[in-house]
């Protein structure tokens, strides 16, 4: 009969070398963050870490979901007055583009393309009032996770949008 016993610990590991390492854009919008995600694979798959108190990350995780890009998709434009979002890729291809609209920021009107995905596994935060939009520009569906630092409260919608061809906004998604 088979008890806990019988199981093997693991063996303690280092993890790779620049997990969660910061990226940096030129003109990055103020406020805006982007780390490095690392896969660990083996013969069974991979494990992407996506957020963890490792990372030194101080703000809670109230909601996770997982959204589904459909092929050839544009969700855009919104922002958010009360929550950061958090945003992880980590398979398929997904631009995102970040618009400042704050007056205060020292990067009012800079925009910012971001190409993320399987190819540039990244975690991006976005932190309130800055506009954002994701495409996906291939012809197959994809997927990415999002860890904002609020609970979506159904009753009081945290989110405001612009349609995606908006004449002012200085982004055409093609």
């Amino acid at each position: 009969m088979i008890t806990l016993e019988d199981f093997v610990d693991d063996d303690p590991w280092t993890p790779s070398a620049g997990e969660f390492e910061e990226i940096r854009i030129e003109n990055q919008i103020a406020g805006v963050e982007m780390h490095r995600l690392r896969s660990m694979a083996d013969g069974r798959g991979n494990l992407t870490v996506l957020m963890s108190d490792r990372f030194g990350e101080t703000q809670r995780t109230p909601h996770v979901y997982m959204v589904t890009a459909a092929a050839r998709s544009v969700r855009a434009w919104v922002y958010h007055k009360r929550q950061t979002d958090r945003l992880a890729f980590v398979r398929g291809q997904i631009r995102v583009v970040l618009y400042d609209l704050r007056p205060e920021s020292p990067t009012y009107g800079v925009l910012n393309v971001i190409e993320a995905g399987a190819d540039n596994k990244l975690q991006l935060t976005i932190p309130p009032f800055v506009v954002h939009g994701v495409q996906n520009p291939t012809d197959e569906d994809t997927v990415f996770v999002n860890m904002p630092t609020r609970a979506y409260d159904p009753a009081h919608p945290d989110k405001s949008r612009l349609p995606k061809d908006h004449p002012d906004i200085p982004y055409r998604f093609e």
